[in-house]
This record gives C-alpha cells, sequence and structure tokens, in this order.
C-alpha cells in the first residue's frame, strides 16, 4: 500500500520588498500624483501669499477708512438733530405754555363781569 498524498499547496515565497508592498502603509508613505515643492519654492510661495494678503489687507484699511469716516458723519448728523430737536422742543413748550396761559385770560375775562 501505498502511502496518500498530501494535496501539494505551491505557496510562492516572498521577498522583502514583496512583503512591504502588501504591508499597510502610513498616508505619508503613498507616493503622490504631484510633486511637492522644495522648501526654497515652499518659502517663495509664503512670501508671495503675505504679500497678496497685505495688499488685501490695504484695500480693506481704504474701506474701513470710508465707512469710519460716514460712521463720524453720521454721529455728528445725529448729534446736530438731537441737539435741533431739544431746541425745537422748548420752543414748543414755550409756545404751550403761553397758549395755555392766554387761553385761561380769555376764559377768565369770559366769566368776569362786564363794565
Amino acid at each position: 500500500m501505498s502511502k496518500p498524498e498530501t494535496p501539494k499547496t505551491d505557496i510562492p515565497k516572498t521577498d522583502h520588498a514583496d512583503a512591504q508592498k502588501a504591508a499597510p502603509r502610513a498616508p505619508w508613505d503613498i507616493p503622490l500624483p504631484f510633486q511637492l515643492p522644495t522648501p526654497e519654492a515652499f518659502t517663495q510661495m509664503m512670501r508671495d501669499q503675505i504679500a497678496r494678503t497685505q495688499g488685501m489687507m490695504d484695500e480693506l484699511a481704504v474701506y474701513e477708512g470710508v465707512a469710519m469716516q460716514r460712521a463720524r458723519t453720521a454721529v455728528n448728523d445725529l448729534a446736530k438733530l438731537a441737539t435741533d430737536s431739544i431746541g425745537y422742543m422748548a420752543q414748543l413748550s414755550a409756545e404751550w405754555r403761553k397758549l395755555a396761559l392766554d387761553a385761561g385770560r380769555r376764559a377768565a375775562d369770559a366769566f368776569g363781569p362786564r363794565n
């Protein structure tokens, strides 16, 4: 009787390089579809970005100056309006007191004895 044959399993032998390809990799190990900039290029990009930001901030300062001037004008106009309103209210109050006193005198004259 012969020995039963065991099925042969062909397990390919892998070398270390193949094992590394199959192993999960960290995100920074994944090859990128573009080339990363060099430190000099990155520095230049940052300088360019800062220059663009400076330009934007300068333009924003101009708009802010206009807005501040408009706010000052509005506050001055409001102060003038409030001052004029207080003066007008005082004038109306004086007129009302005068009219009320005149009406009271006429009413007293109307009910008083006639000469």
